[in-house]
């Protein structure tokens, strides 16, 4: 990421940290021995001052072929930071060793002092270049590299001064100088900065004020960290652990910031925002983001906001949804009860009667509960009570206007297209719920199906008895000496009437059809049996119970052949009306009443 390899670049700060240090001993030595102390003292001046004012040094003869040393000013000006450094330390060591030996006191206050500014000046260019690291990118990042190498070599000469406190009790006055301290608050500082001077980003042109200032924020922190793992944090050592130092910081100050919007209370919309950036984005788009995951401990940092903030925030959500939730379903009933009632035919879509009330309905509920699940954490389980009480209500208000409508029929001429196409609303409504993976609790769906199914029993009875009522006047012929003797096609009227009727509702989906067909199938098998059970037909001899065994046989045929036809699963059905005549064949007192007893027992809903 536009740094040098590592073998190029450590070799070139090591070449260029001992000219830096080579440089200073080479000024110092040109002291004699004698002139150490004392009044060739005062030459020391000028030798610091020649690194700082761009004194060229001396170059030995037989040294033309080294690199040519530069200045304390020069360095710094390339950027080079750890070199500039390490000639002040070399020049700080030189000139404290002979401090003791001065005469002129007042010479080596001044020496100091000018030792001092250097460092002022230093220090100034170090930490500005640490503050703006993740900023930096590719030929810059050598001059992030070599002050995070100051650092440690000015760590490394507060280590020996803090030692030569305790043997002598000396330690110049700007020891120590605790740069890894100074870091934090510089890289702390640094962050802060950067996340109260956002510049507009592209994308929240649409948003509120509090949604955008949340969005560019967390934008803010997701590319610097981003840019800390790509390109900062191979400037300094593993040991610092910059990646986390880094995260920890936006985290804090992200976090801060979230609580001060907090502080002047938040809109619904707003209110959901916020949450979703404190238990989703910041999560799963940042802490796990591919690159970062494996860099940053997202786990030790926490919330972004504390447990009690995070709690009001969640309960306000709940309350405001709530309402929100049975609007959006009352609304998506309600404009389908106008049409209704203004006597429009439902639309046909693909040749079957339609209706857009289960549609709507559960896109609403599966937009609330996908919500939720990215912004709720604690009050997740609330809200899915919420979200599944409010359905039980629209179910109910959804039957007892269906109910209502058939109830005054004989006023809507569109009643049998509207309750054909609110079938399959019915239909659409059972499979969302007994099939969702989302967390709604048993017992909830339990009373929500429960509801269902009397609004389903609402529409097929009362389809159902269009197609049966007009069948009813023909079942009075069935089991009679009429219907034993006569040659009239008694079950084949019946049948050919009752396909008549299943053709009319065609226009139900599929699915629906065979519901529908599934209790008209019953419902005839049903009236057969009862009809057998009023006994309107005295059986003299053994031949004519056979007879008329034969015929229910025959007329089962018949029904079988009509409702497999249109595809009937009923066909535990087909198997009644033969046991039923196995029974009118018997002549064993007993043996009848055992059968009967076992026909009960098997088809309890048959009487």
């Amino acid at each position: 990421m536009g740094t040098l390899p590592a073998e190029t670049t450590n070799a070139r700060d090591s070449a260029g940290d001992a000219l830096a240090k080579d440089q200073a001993n080479e000024q110092l030595d040109d002291l004699s021995p004698k002139n150490k102390t004392g009044k060739c003292k005062k030459n020391l001046k000028g030798k610091i001052l020649g690194w700082t004012r761009k004194i060229k040094p001396k170059t030995k003869p037989n040294r033309d072929s080294s690199p040519q040393a530069l200045t304390f000013e020069e360095y710094l000006k390339l950027r080079r930071i750890s070199e500039a450094g390490q000639q002040l330390i070399s020049l700080e060591e030189k000139l404290y060793r002979y401090a003791d030996g001065s005469e002129n006191q007042e010479e080596a206050l001044k020496e100091e002092e000018e030792l001092k500014l250097a460092y002022e000046t230093f220090s100034q260019d170090l930490w500005t270049t640490i503050a703006a690291g993740v900023t930096l990118s590719g030929e810059e990042l050598r001059r992030l590299a070599s002050a995070v190498r100051s650092i440690e070599q000015e760590e490394e000469r507060d280590k020996k001064c803090l030692e030569e406190k305790e043997r002598n009790g000396r330690i110049p006055q700007w020891r120590p100088r605790e740069c890894r301290k100074e870091l934090d608050t510089v890289l702390q500082k640094a962050v802060e900065q950067r996340m109260e001077d956002i510049l507009e980003v592209m994308g929240a042109e649409k948003l509120s004020s509090i949604k955008q200032d949340i969005f560019k924020m967390g934008k803010q922190v997701k590319e610097d960290l981003l840019r800390v793992v790509m390109n900062v944090k191979s400037c300094y050592p593993e040991g610092y652990d910059i990646c986390n130092v880094y995260a920890k910081l936006y985290h804090i100050a992200f976090s801060s910031q979230l609580k001060k919007i907090t502080e002047f209370g938040l809109g619904q919309d707003d209110c959901a925002y916020l949450l979703g950036w404190v238990h989703n984005y910041y999560q799963n788009d940042i802490l796990k983001h591919r690159d970062l995951e494996k860099e940053i401990d997202g786990k030790s940092l926490g919330s972004l906001l504390p447990e009690d903030v995070i709690k009001q925030l969640e309960s306000q959500y709940v309350s405001s949804r709530e309402s929100e939730i049975k609007q959006w379903l009352s609304k998506a009933v309600g404009n389908e009860v106008t049409k209704w009632m203004e006597g429009e035919i439902p639309e046909q879509m693909d040749g079957f009667y339609h209706s857009e009330i289960a549609i709507d309905v559960i896109q609403s509920i599966v937009g609330a509960v996908k919500e939720a699940k990215e912004v709720l954490d604690e009050e997740f389980g609330n809200m899915m009570h919420v979200v599944m009480w409010a359905l039980q209500e629209l179910l109910e208000r959804y039957k007892k206007t269906l109910e209502d409508f058939i109830k005054d029929k004989e006023k809507h001429k569109n009643c049998a297209a509207v309750i054909k196409a609110n079938m399959f609303n019915c239909k659409q409504f059972r499979d969302y719920i007994e099939k969702t993976n989302d967390p709604f609790e048993a017992e909830d769906k339990e009373k929500c199906l429960s509801v269902l199914s009397g609004l389903e029993d609402t529409g097929y009875r009362y389809l159902a008895d269009l197609m049966h009522l007009p069948l009813k006047p023909y079942y009075k012929v069935l089991i009679t000496q009429e219907w034993l003797t006569s040659s009239k096609p008694v079950m084949d009227n019946i049948l050919h009437l009752a396909e008549k009727h299943i053709h009319e509702f065609r226009k139900l989906k599929p699915c629906c059809f065979q519901e529908l067909l599934k209790r008209l199938h019953f419902e005839v098998i049903a009236e057969y049996s009862k009809r057998i059970m009023k006994k309107k037909i005295k059986l003299k001899s053994e031949q004519q119970q056979t007879a008329m065994a034969e015929k229910i046989c025959d007329d089962n045929r018949k029904i079988q052949e009509l409702f497999t036809c249109y595809e009937s699963k009923e066909d535990w059905l087909h198997h009644v009306l033969p046991k039923v005549a196995e029974v009118i064949k018997l002549q064993d007192q007993s043996m009848i009443v055992l059968e009967t007893a076992t026909l009960v027992r098997d088809y309890p809903d048959i009487r």
